[in-house]
């Protein structure tokens, strides 16, 4: 059985004699060749007497050795390009040797047809198998005056080297050689007679020419199924991408008849959170290396603050009044501490349990990342506030009351979660400083606190007593300033700190507890 193997890209397909074989850019080809300078139906095989043939169909057309074939019979492993002498390159391998060469284009000339091969034809062979097979070199058929018979002459006396006719007894090749054409044969008619006419396929319309063009052209200009499979898309940047651009129009599919007006809060701060904790991230750049450790760290920071709130923080606030500057400094500390103690318990943890201690950088991150959490939960009860207010400016068609509930709103999407996160920040920040450099510990986690605590009441205490946004604004652009500073220099002053004979050593309460224990009883 004479097989026939096609390699392209990599891959191989094997096809058994008396079967047609497709090549192209369409999905329905035996052999799909993915590139868009390919034609749809570009070329096909198919086995005929003397082996296998190749036919090109497409209009990109097929290249051998840089010069175009439109037809070839498959006489031994040959490598043809597509579309153009630098494009796809499909292998042709048949597993028996067919007897003859290539036929070329009507536009190429006989010298390229042939490979470069003086007056078209190979060196003399070295023995019958380059030949094609055929004893003598000739093809079999009914006898003529140029083809080896059983009989008597000078051709069946070996006058011919190799049993050929010499070059110069070969007339030239006629100028219109080209597709379906038989090869010429100095022997006469009878003898090119024996050559097998492969039909040419018929041409497609001009219409249907230019429909192939012009889908050649979309698939290079506008290339989906490249796009699909590219590896660019596991990229983080461009998932957060896709996900940031339909995520509203999910919440409008999924929460469009919901009737608690806790949702649009929860839905649009857990939006805008994760954007703020990107940019605390580039922000304070936590040294390498992080991992697997740093992210369930951050899980536990979440739960613990979600956790305490719903249990003892909001418990706490509804007895204390912000109007007044004590009961705002009680809600100041109080929601302070509820962001503050998960990171000092998981620093205090990290440091006994597993004698680690982290860049005071990612505890300034896990900070931030406890103060987002703090700010998701309490925008999804203020955000509440907002709507009703929006609502009743729609039945009193008052457009300043609707305004101010619509920028109410957008307040609390998008800038409570930050305000806490940079005040829970820079309270972390001193936390790591303590945990890392112990001898001044407890008084440095209280003056990381409570700087934190005093802006977050000063804050509360203004907006509960005054109208005037002007001053308000001025405390924000504080905290700011004093968040940014921290995120700038922490390197630096964890350096200073470090150099500081201040700051090392053990515990100034343990050392206190150390020399009362040691004492002698009176």
């Amino acid at each position: 059985m004479n097989k026939l193997q096609v390699s392209w890209d990599g891959q191989r397909h094997t096809f058994e004699q008396g079967q047609t074989v497709r090549i192209g850019r369409s999905t329905d080809n035996d052999v799909v060749v993915s590139d868009p300078t390919v034609s749809r139906q570009h070329a096909r095989l198919a086995w005929g007497p003397d082996g296998w043939v190749f036919e090109g169909l497409g209009r990109a057309g097929t290249f051998l050795r840089g010069g175009p074939v439109t037809r070839l019979l498959v006489a031994e492993p040959v490598e043809l390009t597509l579309a153009s002498p630098h494009g796809p390159a499909v292998r042709l391998e048949p597993s028996q040797p067919a007897g003859e060469a290539a036929y070329p284009a009507p536009a190429t000339s006989v010298l390229e047809a042939s490979g470069g091969f003086q007056d078209g034809l190979p060196p003399e062979p070295a023995g019958p198998e380059a030949n094609g097979g055929f004893q003598g070199g000739l093809l079999p058929g009914p006898t003529g005056p140029g083809q080896r018979d059983e009989g008597t002459g000078p051709e069946a006396s070996g006058e011919f080297r190799g049993g050929r006719p010499p070059r110069s007894a070969l007339p030239s090749p006629p100028a219109d050689w080209g597709a379906g054409a038989a090869l010429p044969d100095p022997a006469g008619p009878s003898a090119t007679a024996a050559m097998p006419r492969i039909p040419v396929p018929l041409r497609l319309g001009a219409a249907a020419e230019a429909g192939e063009e012009l889908a050649s052209a979309v698939q290079i200009l506008v290339p989906v199924r490249s796009w699909l499979t590219d590896p660019g898309w596991r990229q983080g940047l461009r998932l957060l991408v896709i996900a940031y651009a339909l995520l509203p129009l999910v919440f409008l599919a999924l929460f469009a008849s919901s009737g608690n007006l806790t949702t649009p809060g929860w839905a649009y701060s857990l939006y805008i959170a994760p954007l703020w904790g990107v940019a605390f991230w580039l922000l304070i750049r936590p040294p390498e290396p992080h991992g697997k450790r740093e992210v369930l760290l951050g899980l536990g920071i979440v739960i613990w603050v979600m956790i305490w709130m719903s249990i003892i923080t909001i418990n706490v606030n509804s007895v204390l009044n912000p109007k007044s500057l004590i009961g705002a400094l009680g809600v100041g500390f109080n929601e302070e501490i509820t962001k503050a103690l998960p990171i000092l318990v998981a620093a205090l943890g990290l440091l006994k349990l597993r004698s680690m201690k982290l860049d005071v950088r990612m505890w300034m991150f896990f900070g931030t990342i406890a103060g987002l959490t703090f700010g998701v939960r309490e925008a999804s009860q203020y955000t509440t506030i907002a709507i009703e207010h929006i609502a009743a400016a729609a039945v009193h068609h008052s457009a300043n009351a609707a305004v101010i509930g619509a920028l109410s709103f957008a307040y609390r999407v998008f800038v409570d979660g930050f305000q806490h996160a940079i005040w829970a920040g820079v309270a972390a920040f001193f936390i790591g400083i303590a945990v890392n450099y112990p001898r001044r510990r407890v008084p440095l986690i209280l003056f990381g606190v409570t700087i934190a605590a005093v802006l977050h009441a000063l804050n509360d205490w203004y907006l509960s007593n005054f109208s005037l946004p002007w001053p308000w604004i001025l405390l924000q652009a504080f905290s700011l300033l004093l968040f940014l500073g921290y995120t700038m220099s922490a390197a630096s002053i964890e350096r200073r700190v470090r150099r500081t004979p201040l700051f090392r050593g053990e515990s100034m309460i343990m050392d206190k507890f150390t020399e009362t224990r040691d004492q002698p009883r009176a």
